[in-house]
């Protein structure tokens, strides 16, 4: 089994309105924001999009959605199936593989936590199998799930095991620790904004939140990494690094970046769902007036 997705890809956030329900009709619009920027495909159902807040059929609704925004562009579309009860997964899986997406990813369960590689990779395989077709990639997150086996192990076993196991969502460091394993058909996305050190590693496939909000810098590390340019990405980078912790600091990361997305993109991805809380009113503004000084264009007053 084949798998060609790569490049940058975004993990979208979930559109919701403000009484808190998913907000579909916004999709096309956000869609055709991240096409206009030269976004490879899209992630949906990660940690950005708060899918662990989200009910089956809500997750099965948003994907519909997002596949038929994403697809008549040529994007490439990653179901996130995992973080729900076993039986869950399982049926957002089978769905995914109804709907012909390019490749799932799962999380490990949540609650029960795999205590080992090998009930870990048991765990992918019982996901695989409801999803035969597709490519699965593994969500390493062990900051939120509290899962953080040995990836060597994994990789090991996972590609023994499982003939649709195509990489892993995860930082540079695991990258750079399975680089030596990694198959042609198989690839780490690198989970985070710190892309220039990863495709100086080699590393040129991401799914990174900021791509939703600065995509064209996102494409100026990557490009200058590329072209040799090492003291001009590093300058970008560290402008990247500087937007990040800038918006991340008036809250939890979700809240704070579905904020600054509307702020600098216009698209109305609005508050996240309980139990998270959106930003106060101040810390709105403290976020736009922060992005002006830093020369970043705003779109809402």
């Amino acid at each position: 089994m084949g798998f060609d997705v790569e490049g940058i890809l975004a993990p979208v956030f979930t559109p919701m309105n403000e009484t808190g329900n998913v907000d579909l009709q916004v999709i096309p619009i956000y869609m055709a924001h991240l096409n206009k920027h030269r976004i490879n495909g899209i992630l949906v159902g990660g940690t950005t999009g708060e899918a662990m807040s989200l009910s089956v059929e809500e997750r099965k609704a948003l994907l519909e959605a997002w596949m038929l925004a994403a697809k008549p562009l040529g994007a490439k579309v990653i179901a996130q199936v995992g973080g729900a009860p076993l039986p869950d997964v399982l049926k957002l899986a089978k769905h995914a593989e109804k709907i012909q997406v390019d490749a799932i990813m799962t999380l490990p369960e949540l609650y029960y936590k795999p205590k080992s590689v090998y009930q870990l990779v048991s765990y992918l395989e019982t996901v695989s199998k409801a999803a035969p077709t597709r490519p699965l990639i593994y969500y390493h997150f062990p900051m939120m799930t509290g899962v953080d086996g040995n990836m060597s192990q994994l990789f090991t076993s996972a590609s023994s095991k499982l003939p649709n196991f195509k990489g892993a969502k995860a930082d540079l460091g695991v990258a750079e620790q399975v680089a030596d394993q990694l198959a042609e058909d198989q690839t780490i996305f690198i989970a985070n904004h710190h892309l220039a050190q990863a495709v100086l590693m080699g590393h040129e496939s991401s799914i990174a939140t900021v791509s939703n909000l600065f995509p064209d810098l996102v494409h100026q590390i990557l490009d200058s990494v590329k072209r040799g340019e090492v003291t001009t990405a590093y300058t970008l980078q560290k402008r990247l690094n500087n937007l990040v912790d800038v918006i991340a600091a008036q809250g939890d990361f979700v809240p704070s970046m579905k904020a600054a997305m509307e702020l600098v993109t216009g698209v109305p991805v609005g508050p996240p769902r309980s139990p998270l809380t959106p930003l106060r009113q101040n810390q709105q503004m403290i976020i736009k007036d922060t992005l002006l000084s830093l020369d970043v264009q705003v779109k809402i007053n």
